[in-house]
């Protein structure tokens, strides 16, 4: 009797290995088939709400499946990607950016100026040089904008969307008037993964000022943080104002990462790219 019990568990256990077997190999097949009917989607295939597209396993089996056709010009793609712009809205007035610079993003126009943001890796030194009321800061709380947005992982994924957030804590935006005044704000300038000065020139010149605003820039060079700079003044009276150790620290590494936008256009603050 015991014997027979013996056997009739060997069988059940055989039954239910070849079991889980044909069930992973027929897993194993759904999962090539589905690979190789996604890799066919090569443009939107019908207009959705959810990204998602039907993936026809058999005649009796569908499954839903990520399209990989989601791009900014299918309609899905354009919901999530104004979405995400809003979120980026959001998050821009909590780390100090001039909410009247929010008010300059329209619907996309490409201007040269603009499309030089686009080079910048986000790494050494970015600066917008010009007259009042050229667009200099407008484009800083651009260049920011694009950082946040490129620090997303898929911007058509909600769930990453925390990156953006997370990444509007490594940004800091200050005048360099802020920087002389508080003491707080120009030990954070130091260290602060991506900073913008802006309107570096328009402080106090005073030498105490001066100091501290050559110091955190010098500071950056070496660290290899990300700096965004406005200002009216030209390259030879940063090198008055500063000292040549500042202007040859700004100019090092252009064309290695740092670079010097020239903002001559008034009309750069109403041609947003969003």
């Amino acid at each position: 009797m015991q014997k027979l019990c013996y056997g009739i568990g060997e069988k059940r256990q055989r039954d239910q290995a070849e079991h889980i077997g044909e069930r992973t190999l027929r897993l194993l097949e759904e999962g090539r088939l589905i690979e190789e009917k996604l890799k066919e989607i090569k443009s939107c295939p019908k207009p959705c709400m959810d990204g998602m597209v039907e993936i026809n396993i058999s005649p009796e089996k569908t499954m839903k499946h990520n399209c990989p056709a989601i791009a900014s010009n299918c309609q899905y793609g354009y919901q999530m990607e104004h979405a995400l712009n809003c979120h980026i809205s959001d998050i821009m007035p909590k780390i100090n950016i001039p909410r009247r610079h929010l008010e300059n993003f329209r619907e996309e126009k490409q201007v040269e100026v603009l499309a030089e943001i686009d080079k910048w890796p986000a790494r050494g030194f970015l600066i917008f040089t010009g007259n009042t009321r050229s667009g200099k800061s407008f484009g800083a709380a651009l260049t920011v904008r694009k950082f946040l947005k490129n620090r997303n992982r898929n911007r058509f994924d909600r769930s990453t969307w925390e990156t953006a957030e997370s990444a509007g804590n490594s940004v800091l935006w200050c005048t360099a008037m802020d920087i002389i005044e508080d003491r707080e704000i120009a030990a954070r300038a130091k260290r602060q993964y991506f900073l913008v000065i802006d309107d570096l020139g328009g402080e106090t010149d005073t030498p105490v000022g001066q100091a501290a605003l050559r110091n955190i820039i010098l500071k950056r060079h070496d660290m290899k943080l990300a700096t965004v700079i406005t200002t009216i003044l030209t390259l030879p009276e940063i090198d008055i104002r500063y000292g040549s150790r500042v202007t040859e620290r700004l100019i090092e590494d252009i064309g290695k990462g740092s670079m010097i936008i020239e903002c001559s256009d008034a009309s750069m603050r109403n041609s947003a790219v969003i």
